[in-house]
């Protein structure tokens, strides 16, 4: 939430930017606090070079029996809390150290046991993965909450729900995939230069993915809320003259990509099979389309020969 959770009423905080040490110490001391509660726990790694924060986040999974919001509450001696229904995320104010009548937002956010390592890599680096999301999706590849999909060509264009097949949430094996270093991405980045030669060096970076032009409307709409994804599109990729695209003799393409990921993660069959229901659907679909139009065909041919014979009998009359 960006640290605005609590500004409007009924609450009406002030919940100030955190400075890095004192956010550093307060992470921490959560971290610990909420592993009494629940039994995985862990604050996705900082983008690099933030002096300041607006928040903090935590991840959690595999609650205590005896865990509840209220419990937590108390034990982070919170001023308030907002929590949505269906909602995995809650909203803490807590005490700004040394600041009377100041709080800092810590935001919780509970995490499936199969997904939790998942969801921390993804989250993990500010807008990393959004920027490496971006390419990815050229080549078919989405990445959501639950791991990393692949969109059915033939299907996504009518029904992009049901063209997605999930393939994996291995990071390890996703970063394999993207030719990407493992032990550095669970690494803090020293500056944002080095995170952006990370993301080029991706096997499935395209420069072209990144012309502010091109953008999808919800990136373009998240450029202006996310410095980092804007600073790279807008300012540094255009200075990295020459830059060349990854793959090398690869030269990869969505459907070269397509038959790697199916033989990578063993799902040939059940792409198969997701593709043979969806045509046999449609050409169910269209077959009834058709019969309709036929009837409807012969609806308007019986009208037009009735209306002929009325109009002859008419003449015969006169």
């Amino acid at each position: 939430m960006g640290g605005k959770a609590f500004a409007h009423p009924p609450h009406s905080l002030s919940t100030p930017r955190i400075p890095h040490a004192i956010y550093v110490l307060l992470r921490d001391k959560y971290i610990c606090l909420l592993s009494t509660f629940y039994r995985n726990v862990a604050s996705p790694i900082e983008a690099p070079e933030k002096t300041s924060h607006g928040d903090i986040d935590i991840l959690v999974s595999e609650a205590h029996l005896t865990t509840t919001i209220q419990s937590i509450s108390q034990a982070l001696d919170a001023k308030a809390s907002i929590s949505t229904s269906g909602s995995p995320s809650t909203s803490f104010a807590v005490s700004f150290p040394d600041r009377p009548n100041e709080y800092v937002q810590l935001d919780i956010h509970v995490c499936p046991k199969s997904t939790f390592t998942w969801e921390l890599f993804t989250t993990s680096h500010g807008d990393l993965w959004n920027l490496l999301g971006t390419s990815l999706r050229e080549f078919g590849l989405t990445a959501n909450n639950v791991g990393l999909n692949l969109r059915i060509a033939e299907i996504e264009h009518l029904d992009r729900k049901r063209s997605m097949l999930f393939l994996t949430s291995d990071s390890t094996s996703v970063l394999d995939l993207m030719g990407l270093d493992v032990q550095k991405y669970w690494k803090q980045f020293g500056t944002v230069n080095e995170l952006y030669e990370y993301v080029i060096s991706s096997r499935f970076f395209r420069k072209d993915s990144y012309v502010r032009e091109w953008l999808k409307s919800n990136d373009r709409k998240r450029m202006s809320k996310r410095p980092l994804f804007q600073q790279f599109v807008d300012g540094w990729l255009p200075q990295r003259i020459g830059i060349e695209d990854q793959g090398g003799v690869e030269k990869l393409t969505r459907e070269s990509a397509l038959e790697e990921v199916l033989d990578r993660y063993g799902k040939r069959g059940e792409y198969e099979e997701t593709l043979r229901v969806w045509r046999t659907e449609r050409a169910d679909l269209q077959a009834r389309q058709q019969t309709k139009e036929q009837r409807r065909a012969g609806v308007i041919a019986e009208a037009e020969y009735a209306d002929a014979w009325i109009q002859a009998s008419l003449l015969a009359e006169v």
